[in-house]
């Protein structure tokens, strides 16, 4: 029985749009999905003979949706095992959902003494429970994106302190490039483990650099003291045969040939209107670079259908002929998405395509 809007799983199309080839029709890809959401899209779940599920109600629930919402492969989470060392505080936002807050006060990094003090985890503390349990319940034709969580300078800047990191850049550059060094020493080695199962075909980072018009620190900075370890990520990726991913929001334009020449990364995710629109990113950097996502995160929690409907097809028809694009939200399907308007991103997608594409 195929999923909900007609679809079969093949992981295949995402490999060739992380090749930037052309695949049979345009994947649909998220570098997060809130579950509920996705459970109240696909409306009363039914059961799926094809779906081998283990009995995890934190796993069995994304493994359903993301095979009957039309996605090609499961994304299970890994890190890097610094969240047990950082001083997160659970809140509760507008919509009652919890969520971890780091409150820069508390951070565990302060100065050389507290970085000397530090208790750095090591790759073997790294859990893959959760990959390998995804991939001992694949549904047919689907395959793994293991979701590496934060990147470079997401860690450097929870365990300091966004403001002390900035500061300390200019005051004490040398720390600087030692706390960046033991984060990046512990992943690399946990993204070269996650490269090398072998149902994962790509490594996804989430590494925001950015805000709407210009990235955090100077781009002189992040060539200097963050782009090489990102290099490293996924020269260690790339060593296993696979994909590297980067999810990262912001205004990213004066580094963007960065990240494509120096870094390599296949693709990149997290696009919105107001800085640049997918289609605008896609014929500037689409023949160099996978593109993936796109659909305005703003556009897809408040456009009625019609015009919901419309937007999604315009961004597939200027974006999907020539390959190496994959459809999605610009950000992320957050817990406040109308559950109906993912549907509706999705069912259109698939339809316009269904249309000839």
């Amino acid at each position: 029985m195929p999923g909900l809007f007609g679809t079969e799983p093949d992981y295949r199309r995402l490999v060739a749009v992380l090749r930037r080839q052309k695949p049979d029709r345009v994947p649909v890809y998220e570098f997060f999905s809130d579950t509920s959401v996705q459970e109240r899209a696909a409306g009363e779940v039914r059961e799926e003979p094809r779906l081998p599920l283990g009995g995890r109600p934190d796993c069995d629930p994304h493994i359903r949706c993301q095979y009957l919402l039309g996605y090609d492969y499961l994304s299970p989470g890994v890190g890097f095992g610094f969240y047990s060392r950082i001083g997160s505080q659970p809140i509760k936002d507008a919509s009652g959902f919890e969520r971890n807050y780091l409150d820069d006060r508390h951070a565990p990094i302060k100065d050389r003494r507290s970085f000397e003090e530090f208790d750095w985890p090591t790759p073997g503390e790294v859990s893959f429970e959760l990959v390998d349990y995804c991939a001992a319940h694949l549904p047919e034709g689907m395959k793994l994106v293991a979701n590496l969580g934060g990147g470079l300078l997401e860690w450097a800047m929870w365990l300091v302190g966004a403001e002390d990191f900035c500061l300390m850049v200019y005051d004490d550059p040398e720390l600087v490039r030692e706390i960046i060094a033991r984060i990046n020493d512990q992943q690399v080695a946990v993204a070269r483990q996650a490269a090398s199962h072998p149902d994962v075909i790509a490594c996804a980072l989430g590494d925001d650099m950015g805000f709407k018009t210009q990235t955090f620190l100077p781009p002189d900075a992040l060539r200097e003291l963050i782009f090489p370890g990102l290099k490293r990520i996924a020269d260690a990726v790339h060593a296993e045969g696979k994909a590297f991913i980067l999810h990262s929001c912001g205004n990213l334009t004066l580094v963007m040939d960065d990240l494509i020449d120096t870094v390599r990364i296949d693709a990149k995710h997290s696009f919105e209107d107001v800085i640049m629109p997918v289609t605008e990113a896609k014929k500037r950097w689409g023949e160099r670079v996978a593109i993936l996502g796109g659909v305005d995160v703003d556009v897809l929690c408040t456009a009625e259908e019609p015009a919901l409907r419309s937007y999604v097809r315009n961004i597939v028809e200027q974006c999907g002929p020539s390959g190496g694009f994959a459809v999605g939200s610009g950000n992320s399907i957050a817990n406040y998405v109308p559950p109906r308007n993912l549907r509706v991103m999705l069912d259109e997608a698939f339809r316009c395509q269904g249309a000839g594409l």
